[in-house]
């Protein structure tokens, strides 16, 4: 009797055995787009990603065209890759969330970022303003606001908006509900350009914004970036930049650069020719091209790494459109 009673507790510690449903949610518990695995092993390819190609190429940090690995943790940032060639789009697009970076920003230590503070993109900053106050707060920067992160506040409204109907449904977002819910101001379950990230402009001026004190020269003390980089534009060696030497483009040796920014850099060198020569009639309007926000016309992955071909494109394109528009 006493045996027969040992044999059912041991029966009883036997684990049951772990279907392939439990397998998968255990294997990806905390992982980014969760539910876009459609099959469970870890890994979101085309196939499964719901969205368009070019939302796609942003989250596939490394370009081997599916998300795995540090681009689908939870908390994990995208490798820097910033140099002098890019110092333009580093300004444009900030993806460091961390505490040392909003200090960095916080000039004037108020514990708010105003929109003269902000360096990137002024749609990233609607983004992040989730309460429309017209400044981003510390707990709104590090995705923390009303407790709920916001794990995919890199991503532009146009790349989210699948079908171009100007409006994103839960299925075209990637964050979670709950930053969903929380921008959703009149509760219709889809979001707005307004709603997603704000009523302003989604042209910025680079040199003011990094132009704090507003005297017409960036110090060091107000570039955040490479020094290498603050000491190629400062051509005068005064120790500050000038608009004409921040808008200067920067020399590119291209026999160093990969085959992707080859490609990049000469079809943005012609793309931004012909830019330069249609807005001479009217005003210089460098910044405030759509295709330099993009940085992906005529690209295929054939030619190599995204990122390599969108810094290529950037430097050509803006190039190319101070020859095209000529002497101001």
């Amino acid at each position: 009797m006493k045996s027969t009673t040992l044999l059912i507790v041991a029966l009883c510690l036997i684990p049951a055995p772990i279907s392939a449903a439990q397998t998968r949610d255990r294997g990806n518990t905390g992982m980014r787009f969760q539910s876009m695995d459609a099959n469970g092993d870890g890994v979101i390819t085309r196939d499964e990603w719901r969205g368009n190609d070019r939302s796609f190429r942003n989250h596939d940090w490394n370009g081997d065209g599916k998300l795995s690995g540090d681009e689908v943790r939870p908390g994990a940032q995208r490798p820097a890759r910033w140099d002098d060639r890019d110092v333009e789009d580093s300004i444009a697009r900030d993806d460091d969330w961390t505490e040392a970076r909003f200090a960095s920003l916080d000039h004037d230590h108020d514990g708010r970022l105003s929109g003269k503070e902000w360096h990137g993109d002024p749609e990233m900053f609607g983004r992040l303003d989730r309460n429309r106050d017209g400044t981003v707060s510390r707990a709104e920067f590090l995705g923390s606001a009303d407790g709920n992160a916001d794990d995919d506040r890199e991503e532009r409204f146009y790349d989210l908006d699948t079908n171009r109907d100007g409006r994103l449904t839960r299925d075209e977002w990637h964050g979670s509900p709950a930053v969903f819910k929380a921008l959703d101001a009149n509760n219709d379950d889809v979001l707005t350009r307004a709603e997603a990230v704000g009523g302003g402009s989604t042209i910025g001026d680079e040199f003011g914004s990094v132009d704090v004190n507003g005297d017409n020269a960036i110090s060091r003390d107000e570039w955040h970036w490479n020094a290498a980089a603050f000491d190629r534009l400062d051509t005068n060696h005064d120790g500050r930049l000038s608009r004409p030497e921040f808008d200067t483009p920067p020399a590119i040796d291209l026999a160093r650069q990969s085959a992707a920014y080859k490609a990049g850099y000469e079809r943005g060198h012609q793309e931004g020719i012909q830019a330069g020569k249609e807005d001479k009639p009217r005003h210089w309007d460098l910044e405030g091209q759509r295709e330099l926000e993009t940085a992906d016309s005529g690209y295929d992955q054939r030619v190599g790494r995204y990122e390599e071909y969108q810094a290529g494109y950037r430097a050509g394109f803006r190039l190319g459109y101070h020859e095209g528009f000529g002497p101001r």
